[in-house]
């Protein structure tokens, strides 16, 4: 918690407890401290963000050119989580001038390769980016606080020849969206729901597709073309 009305110049970023010793950054890397502390604290962590963003000189001035680092993707969250829309488009155009978004049509993986030159792409710098992709009003602070219940897993895609876009449960049923790095209906692909309840099941939604039910495990197999499937539960 912030205990003055002024952001201190330097925050905690790592507390190691056995040596009792802070890593103190100034305030213009408050962008990423800010992103963990969201959740916990929004206040707090917005003014710290806010105080970011103006040290960085992002709020106002930021330039279409900007250098690989963590705090464009944090703050891109950020703003889509609070609703900042002015300073959310500035930095997705940002992003998306200087830090090469790619398909890899091969792996059919999309990445930041962000001006590195790197054989592969920067991994903690992507998934602040992916996070912001993902991200949306109150979600980050929503995610957080919402519990974790147990429920039955999608487990054993084919990646990179299959990724899902879509596994959600509603209603007892199973939504899923089959997304292939290339459609070929002459081809089946399966994978398994693991953790659901025994009994009999069915799925509809891309012709020819099946499952198989186990005492844990559904089976589930399919063509491999892009669609939709819904897995219920008949009794």
């Amino acid at each position: 918690m912030l205990d003055a009305d002024e952001v201190p110049p330097l925050t905690t970023l790592y507390y190691d407890p056995v040596l009792d010793l802070h890593h103190r950054l100034p305030t213009a890397v408050n962008n990423t401290t800010a992103f963990y502390a969201a959740p916990q604290v929004p206040d707090d962590a917005r003014r710290l963000w806010q105080a970011a963003c103006l040290s960085a000189d992002i709020t106002e001035n930021m330039a279409l050119s900007i250098s690989a680092g963590r705090g464009y993707g944090s703050s891109l969250l950020l703003a889509r989580e609070w609703g900042d829309a002015d300073l959310e488009h500035r930095l997705a155009a940002a992003i998306e001038a200087s830090y090469e978004p790619t398909w890899d049509t091969q792996s059919g993986e999309f990445t930041w390769g962000l001006g590195l030159d790197e054989e592969h792409p920067r991994g903690q710098f992507n998934a602040f980016l992916a996070a912001a992709e993902a991200s949306g009003f109150g979600m980050w602070e929503r995610l957080s606080a919402a519990p974790l219940d147990a429920c039955p897993q999608v487990t054993g895609v084919d990646f990179p020849s299959l990724a899902l876009s879509r596994a959600e449960w509603i209603d007892g049923a199973l939504h899923l969206r089959l997304a292939p790095l290339r459609d070929d209906p002459s081809e089946l692909t399966s994978f398994r729901v693991t953790g659901s309840e025994a009994g009999d099941w069915s799925v509809e939604g891309i012709d020819g597709a099946t499952v198989e039910s186990g005492p844990r495990d559904l089976v589930l197999t399919a063509p491999l073309v892009s669609g939709e499937l819904v897995l219920r539960r008949t009794r």
